[in-house]
Protein backbone atom coordinates (compact mmCIF):
# COMPACT_ATOMS: atom_id res chain seq x y z
CA UNK A 1 0.00 0.00 0.00
CA UNK A 2 1.30 3.45 -0.94
CA UNK A 3 1.82 5.65 2.12
CA UNK A 4 1.22 9.39 2.14
CA UNK A 5 3.43 11.11 4.74
CA UNK A 6 1.89 14.13 6.41
CA UNK A 7 3.50 17.46 5.53
CA UNK A 8 4.84 19.72 8.30
CA UNK A 9 3.24 17.74 11.15
CA UNK A 10 5.31 19.45 13.84
CA UNK A 11 4.37 22.91 12.57
CA UNK A 12 0.69 21.94 12.47
CA UNK A 13 0.77 20.64 16.04
CA UNK A 14 2.57 23.77 17.24
CA UNK A 15 0.00 26.11 15.70
CA UNK A 16 -2.93 24.00 16.91
CA UNK A 17 -1.62 23.88 20.50
CA UNK A 18 -2.67 24.29 23.19
CA UNK A 19 -6.07 22.73 22.63
CA UNK A 20 -8.90 24.10 24.77
CA UNK A 21 -10.82 21.82 27.12
CA UNK A 22 -13.47 19.88 25.23
CA UNK A 23 -12.03 21.00 21.92
CA UNK A 24 -13.65 20.38 18.55
CA UNK A 25 -11.29 20.03 15.55
CA UNK A 26 -12.08 19.73 11.85
CA UNK A 27 -9.62 18.06 9.51
CA UNK A 28 -11.29 19.23 6.31
CA UNK A 29 -9.02 17.15 4.05
CA UNK A 30 -8.31 14.15 6.27
CA UNK A 31 -6.48 12.18 3.54
CA UNK A 32 -4.62 9.28 5.11
CA UNK A 33 -5.27 10.57 8.62
CA UNK A 34 -1.70 11.50 9.52
CA UNK A 35 -2.36 14.99 10.83
CA UNK A 36 -5.52 13.87 12.63
CA UNK A 37 -3.63 11.08 14.37
CA UNK A 38 -1.11 13.56 15.76
CA UNK A 39 -3.86 15.90 16.94
CA UNK A 40 -5.96 13.19 18.59
CA UNK A 41 -2.92 11.96 20.49
CA UNK A 42 -2.34 15.40 21.98
CA UNK A 43 -5.37 15.28 24.23
CA UNK A 44 -8.14 12.72 24.74
CA UNK A 45 -10.63 15.35 25.87
CA UNK A 46 -12.01 16.53 22.53
CA UNK A 47 -13.60 15.45 19.25
CA UNK A 48 -12.65 15.45 15.58
CA UNK A 49 -14.72 15.99 12.44
CA UNK A 50 -13.03 14.28 9.47
CA UNK A 51 -13.95 15.35 5.92
CA UNK A 52 -12.71 14.13 2.55
CA UNK A 53 -14.06 14.23 -0.99
CA UNK A 54 -12.55 10.82 -1.72
CA UNK A 55 -14.11 7.70 -0.19
CA UNK A 56 -10.85 5.78 -0.70
CA UNK A 57 -8.97 8.24 1.50
CA UNK A 58 -11.73 8.19 4.12
CA UNK A 59 -11.32 4.42 4.29
CA UNK A 60 -7.57 4.73 4.77
CA UNK A 61 -8.00 7.36 7.47
CA UNK A 62 -10.55 5.20 9.31
CA UNK A 63 -8.12 2.29 9.36
CA UNK A 64 -5.24 4.45 10.58
CA UNK A 65 -7.15 6.27 13.30
CA UNK A 66 -8.76 3.05 14.54
CA UNK A 67 -5.35 2.17 15.99
CA UNK A 68 -5.57 5.08 18.46
CA UNK A 69 -7.12 3.97 21.72
CA UNK A 70 -10.60 5.45 22.24
CA UNK A 71 -10.50 7.46 19.01
CA UNK A 72 -13.46 5.79 17.31
CA UNK A 73 -16.00 7.42 19.66
CA UNK A 74 -14.42 10.83 19.18
CA UNK A 75 -14.53 11.04 15.38
CA UNK A 76 -17.40 12.00 13.05
CA UNK A 77 -16.89 11.14 9.38
CA UNK A 78 -18.19 13.11 6.38
CA UNK A 79 -17.82 12.40 2.68
CA UNK A 80 -17.91 15.47 0.44
CA UNK A 81 -16.24 18.75 -0.47
CA UNK A 82 -15.11 20.95 2.43
CA UNK A 83 -16.61 24.13 0.97
CA UNK A 84 -20.02 22.46 0.86
CA UNK A 85 -19.90 20.73 4.27
CA UNK A 86 -18.24 23.29 6.55
CA UNK A 87 -21.17 25.77 6.46
CA UNK A 88 -23.36 23.07 8.04
CA UNK A 89 -20.87 21.92 10.69
CA UNK A 90 -19.58 25.13 12.36
CA UNK A 91 -18.37 25.72 15.92
CA UNK A 92 -14.74 24.58 15.74
CA UNK A 93 -11.71 25.43 17.86
CA UNK A 94 -9.27 24.34 15.16
CA UNK A 95 -9.64 23.72 11.42
CA UNK A 96 -6.95 22.20 9.21
CA UNK A 97 -7.10 22.29 5.40
CA UNK A 98 -4.27 20.45 3.64
CA UNK A 99 -4.66 21.20 -0.07
CA UNK A 100 -2.16 18.62 -1.29
CA UNK A 101 -3.10 15.71 -3.53
CA UNK A 102 -2.19 12.38 -1.97
CA UNK A 103 0.66 10.19 -3.20
CA UNK A 104 -2.04 7.54 -3.56
CA UNK A 105 -3.62 9.60 -6.32
CA UNK A 106 -0.36 10.54 -8.02
CA UNK A 107 1.14 7.04 -8.08
CA UNK A 108 -1.83 4.74 -8.63
CA UNK A 109 -2.87 4.78 -12.28
CA UNK A 110 -6.52 3.83 -11.81
CA UNK A 111 -7.50 7.30 -10.56
CA UNK A 112 -6.21 9.09 -13.66
CA UNK A 113 -3.71 11.44 -11.99
CA UNK A 114 -0.49 9.53 -12.60
CA UNK A 115 2.02 10.45 -15.27
CA UNK A 116 3.88 7.16 -15.02
CA UNK A 117 1.16 4.56 -14.39
CA UNK A 118 -1.35 4.31 -17.21
CA UNK A 119 -5.03 4.52 -16.33
CA UNK A 120 -8.35 6.05 -17.35
CA UNK A 121 -8.12 9.83 -17.73
CA UNK A 122 -10.46 10.66 -14.85
CA UNK A 123 -8.87 12.97 -12.19
CA UNK A 124 -12.09 13.39 -10.18
CA UNK A 125 -11.36 13.38 -6.46
CA UNK A 126 -15.03 12.75 -5.66
CA UNK A 127 -16.10 10.06 -8.08
CA UNK A 128 -19.51 9.71 -6.41
CA UNK A 129 -20.53 13.27 -7.30
CA UNK A 130 -21.77 14.48 -10.66
CA UNK A 131 -19.16 16.13 -12.84
CA UNK A 132 -17.07 15.62 -15.91
CA UNK A 133 -13.82 13.68 -16.02
CA UNK A 134 -10.54 14.95 -17.43
CA UNK A 135 -11.26 13.03 -20.65
CA UNK A 136 -14.63 14.78 -20.91
CA UNK A 137 -13.06 18.20 -20.37
CA UNK A 138 -10.40 17.61 -23.03
CA UNK A 139 -13.00 16.32 -25.48
CA UNK A 140 -15.27 19.39 -25.25
CA UNK A 141 -12.85 22.33 -24.78
CA UNK A 142 -11.74 24.30 -27.84
CA UNK A 143 -8.07 25.01 -28.52
CA UNK A 144 -7.97 28.58 -27.25
CA UNK A 145 -9.78 27.84 -24.00
CA UNK A 146 -7.68 24.73 -23.43
CA UNK A 147 -4.45 26.70 -23.91
CA UNK A 148 -5.67 29.38 -21.51
CA UNK A 149 -6.62 26.74 -18.94
CA UNK A 150 -3.21 25.04 -19.12
CA UNK A 151 -1.43 28.38 -18.86
CA UNK A 152 -3.58 29.78 -16.05
CA UNK A 153 -3.78 26.72 -13.80
CA UNK A 154 -0.51 25.03 -14.77
CA UNK A 155 1.62 28.11 -15.46
CA UNK A 156 2.86 26.16 -18.47
CA UNK A 157 4.96 28.18 -20.92
CA UNK A 158 4.18 25.84 -23.84
CA UNK A 159 0.44 25.84 -23.24
CA UNK A 160 -0.48 26.81 -26.81
CA UNK A 161 1.71 24.14 -28.38
CA UNK A 162 0.27 21.54 -26.02
CA UNK A 163 -3.33 22.59 -26.64
CA UNK A 164 -2.79 22.47 -30.40
CA UNK A 165 -1.30 18.97 -30.11
CA UNK A 166 -4.23 17.77 -28.00
CA UNK A 167 -6.72 19.08 -30.56
CA UNK A 168 -4.80 17.46 -33.43
CA UNK A 169 -4.70 14.13 -31.58
CA UNK A 170 -8.40 14.10 -30.71
CA UNK A 171 -9.32 14.60 -34.38
CA UNK A 172 -7.94 11.10 -34.87
CA UNK A 173 -9.29 9.49 -31.67
CA UNK A 174 -10.44 10.65 -28.23
CA UNK A 175 -7.80 10.88 -25.51
CA UNK A 176 -9.06 8.60 -22.74
CA UNK A 177 -5.87 7.35 -21.01
CA UNK A 178 -3.24 9.13 -18.93
CA UNK A 179 -0.43 7.61 -20.98
CA UNK A 180 -1.99 9.01 -24.15
CA UNK A 181 -2.13 12.54 -22.74
CA UNK A 182 1.41 12.31 -21.38
CA UNK A 183 2.65 11.16 -24.79
CA UNK A 184 0.88 14.04 -26.59
CA UNK A 185 2.48 16.59 -24.27
CA UNK A 186 5.91 14.94 -24.53
CA UNK A 187 5.82 15.17 -28.31
CA UNK A 188 4.47 18.75 -28.28
CA UNK A 189 7.26 20.40 -26.27
CA UNK A 190 10.85 21.10 -27.41
CA UNK A 191 13.34 18.23 -26.86
CA UNK A 192 15.31 20.21 -24.28
CA UNK A 193 12.14 20.57 -22.20
CA UNK A 194 11.63 16.81 -21.97
CA UNK A 195 14.71 16.00 -19.93
CA UNK A 196 14.29 18.13 -16.82
CA UNK A 197 13.72 17.00 -13.23
CA UNK A 198 9.96 17.35 -13.74
CA UNK A 199 8.07 15.39 -16.38
CA UNK A 200 7.05 17.82 -19.19
CA UNK A 201 3.37 16.93 -18.73
CA UNK A 202 3.32 17.69 -14.98
CA UNK A 203 1.96 21.22 -15.32
CA UNK A 204 -0.64 20.17 -17.89
CA UNK A 205 -1.90 17.37 -15.64
CA UNK A 206 -2.01 19.82 -12.72
CA UNK A 207 -4.02 22.34 -14.72
CA UNK A 208 -6.57 19.79 -15.89
CA UNK A 209 -6.91 18.32 -12.38
CA UNK A 210 -7.55 21.78 -10.92
CA UNK A 211 -10.20 22.49 -13.55
CA UNK A 212 -11.94 19.13 -13.17
CA UNK A 213 -12.26 19.52 -9.39
CA UNK A 214 -12.73 23.32 -9.34
CA UNK A 215 -9.93 23.40 -6.79
CA UNK A 216 -9.17 27.12 -6.81
CA UNK A 217 -12.85 28.04 -6.71
CA UNK A 218 -13.32 25.77 -3.72
CA UNK A 219 -10.40 27.42 -1.90
CA UNK A 220 -11.87 30.86 -2.54
CA UNK A 221 -15.23 29.72 -1.18
CA UNK A 222 -14.05 27.75 1.82
CA UNK A 223 -11.70 30.27 3.46
CA UNK A 224 -14.32 32.79 4.65
CA UNK A 225 -16.68 29.93 5.52
CA UNK A 226 -13.99 28.18 7.57
CA UNK A 227 -12.95 31.39 9.33
CA UNK A 228 -16.53 32.07 10.36
CA UNK A 229 -16.95 28.46 11.51
CA UNK A 230 -14.33 29.11 14.22
CA UNK A 231 -15.21 29.81 17.82
CA UNK A 232 -13.53 32.84 19.44
CA UNK A 233 -9.89 31.89 19.93
CA UNK A 234 -10.14 29.33 17.14
CA UNK A 235 -7.46 28.85 14.50
CA UNK A 236 -7.52 27.99 10.80
CA UNK A 237 -4.39 26.36 9.36
CA UNK A 238 -4.01 25.92 5.59
CA UNK A 239 -1.22 24.07 3.76
CA UNK A 240 -0.87 24.86 0.04
CA UNK A 241 1.40 23.30 -2.56
CA UNK A 242 1.68 25.69 -5.47
CA UNK A 243 1.73 29.42 -6.01
CA UNK A 244 -1.88 29.70 -7.22
CA UNK A 245 -3.21 28.18 -4.00
CA UNK A 246 -0.86 30.11 -1.73
CA UNK A 247 -1.71 33.41 -3.42
CA UNK A 248 -5.41 32.90 -2.71
CA UNK A 249 -4.77 31.96 0.94
CA UNK A 250 -2.41 34.89 1.51
CA UNK A 251 -4.74 37.48 0.02
CA UNK A 252 -7.86 36.06 1.68
CA UNK A 253 -6.24 35.98 5.10
CA UNK A 254 -4.95 39.53 4.72
CA UNK A 255 -8.33 40.71 3.54
CA UNK A 256 -10.16 39.14 6.46
CA UNK A 257 -7.67 40.59 8.94
CA UNK A 258 -7.63 44.07 7.36
CA UNK A 259 -11.39 44.29 7.61
CA UNK A 260 -10.89 44.40 11.37
CA UNK A 261 -8.89 47.65 11.37
CA UNK A 262 -11.73 50.17 11.98
CA UNK A 263 -12.09 51.10 15.64
CA UNK A 264 -15.87 50.72 15.54
CA UNK A 265 -17.16 47.32 14.39
CA UNK A 266 -20.64 46.12 13.70
CA UNK A 267 -22.14 44.16 16.56
CA UNK A 268 -21.52 40.42 16.26
CA UNK A 269 -18.86 40.64 13.53
CA UNK A 270 -15.78 38.45 13.90
CA UNK A 271 -12.25 39.73 14.42
CA UNK A 272 -9.32 37.91 12.84
CA UNK A 273 -5.55 38.17 12.87
CA UNK A 274 -2.94 36.49 10.71
CA UNK A 275 -0.58 34.31 12.78
CA UNK A 276 1.99 33.79 10.01
CA UNK A 277 3.39 37.02 8.57
CA UNK A 278 5.39 34.81 6.23
CA UNK A 279 4.39 31.25 5.38
CA UNK A 280 6.06 28.40 7.22
CA UNK A 281 7.92 25.98 4.95
CA UNK A 282 9.29 22.45 5.49
CA UNK A 283 12.72 21.99 7.02
CA UNK A 284 15.59 20.67 4.93
CA UNK A 285 15.39 17.43 6.92
CA UNK A 286 11.71 16.96 6.06
CA UNK A 287 12.30 17.66 2.37
CA UNK A 288 15.11 15.12 2.34
CA UNK A 289 12.78 12.49 3.80
CA UNK A 290 9.73 13.56 1.77
CA UNK A 291 10.67 15.43 -1.44
CA UNK A 292 6.95 15.98 -2.23
CA UNK A 293 6.88 18.46 0.67
CA UNK A 294 9.36 20.86 -0.93
CA UNK A 295 6.73 23.26 -2.32
CA UNK A 296 4.47 23.32 0.75
CA UNK A 297 3.57 26.57 2.50
CA UNK A 298 1.61 26.86 5.72
CA UNK A 299 -0.42 29.89 6.78
CA UNK A 300 -2.61 30.37 9.84
CA UNK A 301 -5.42 32.70 10.89
CA UNK A 302 -6.91 33.22 14.37
CA UNK A 303 -10.36 34.38 15.37
CA UNK A 304 -9.65 36.58 18.37
CA UNK A 305 -13.16 37.76 19.18
CA UNK A 306 -16.68 38.55 18.04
Amino acid sequence: MIEHPSVMPEEVVRLMSPLPTGYRICDATVGGGGHSARLLELDADGTLVAIDADTTMLGRARARLATISGAAERISWYHGWFDELLPTLGGFDRILIDLGVSMVHLREGERGFSLREDGPLDMRLNRQAAGESAADLIARTDERDLADLIYRYGEERYSRRIARAIIDRRRTAPITRTAELAEVVWNAVPPAYRHRRMHPATRTFQAIRIAVNDELGRIERVLPVAANALRPGGRLVVISFHSLEDRIVKHRFRSMASENQPMVKEEGSAIFRVLTKKPLVPTDEEIEQNPAARSAKLRALERVGE
